[in-house]
């Protein structure tokens, strides 16, 4: 079963591949303190996603909605699967152009940590270190780690209905979701790769179980419900 604390260092990224990204607070520190700062992040995903540079020093800049400035031009990377914690997060990312991962997630980082230490009256770094990433390879890994990273809160025993918890699990089971912001062409070709969506939700449903029990949690296939 997936590992994601094998193979995280020494990434060499290259266009077209996919890597499993992540990264925690410093100290393990809470890093999203309200819904507004969770939809901070998940807004900054999507805006500073682009190759266009005028948009991203616009965007970064911006505290706002009614500000932002939409994300034309290439993107850096595809965004496949997402899960935000209160403590950490997960991203899926396919990279489309030279150096795109590490350019956006060095933009996310900055643009996130100015934006929660100003809200914070903070200084200082907020994420342990540069993010983490692994490559993804062989087979099955894109469902595998989908199933990984959209039921991460699952693995941790984090109820979603007392925590700040937002992934892209509605955007995998909810064909047409319209405020998404995952790659649907590869989430359809994930899908497809395990079968129907009823097979898919079985699929992670059962990795699921043995994620949890790598960590030592306990869960049945009733905490699944969907």
């Amino acid at each position: 079963m997936y590992n994601a604390c094998m193979g995280i260092r020494n990434i060499e990224f290259s266009n077209g591949e996919y890597y499993h990204v992540f990264n925690r607070g410093v100290d393990k520190r809470i890093v999203f303190n309200s819904k507004e700062q969770q939809e901070f992040f998940f807004n900054r995903l999507r805006l500073l996603n682009t190759t266009d540079s005028r948009k991203y020093i616009a965007n970064k800049r911006s505290r706002y909605k009614d500000k932002l400035i939409t994300a034309d031009g290439d993107q850096l990377v595809s965004i496949v699967a997402f899960c935000l914690l209160p403590n950490h997060y997960h991203l899926l990312l396919k990279q489309e152009v030279d150096n795109g991962i590490s350019q956006f997630m060095q933009r996310l980082g900055t643009s996130y940590t100015m934006y929660f230490n100003q809200q914070e009256n903070r200084s200082g770094s907020l994420f342990q270190g540069k993010f983490k990433a692994k490559h993804l390879s062989g087979e099955f890994a894109l469902p595998v780690v989908s199933a990984y990273v959209n039921l991460n809160n699952k693995h941790h025993k984090i109820d979603s209905n007392l925590h700040l918890v937002k992934s892209s699990i509605n955007e995998y089971l909810n064909p047409g979701f319209e405020k998404g912001i995952c790659n649907q062409e590869i989430v359809k070709s994930i899908i497809s790769e395990i079968g129907s969506l009823f097979e898919y939700k079985q699929f992670i449903k059962n990795a699921s179980l043995s994620f949890a029990d790598n960590k030592n949690n306990s869960l049945t296939i009733t905490d699944f419900e969907f």
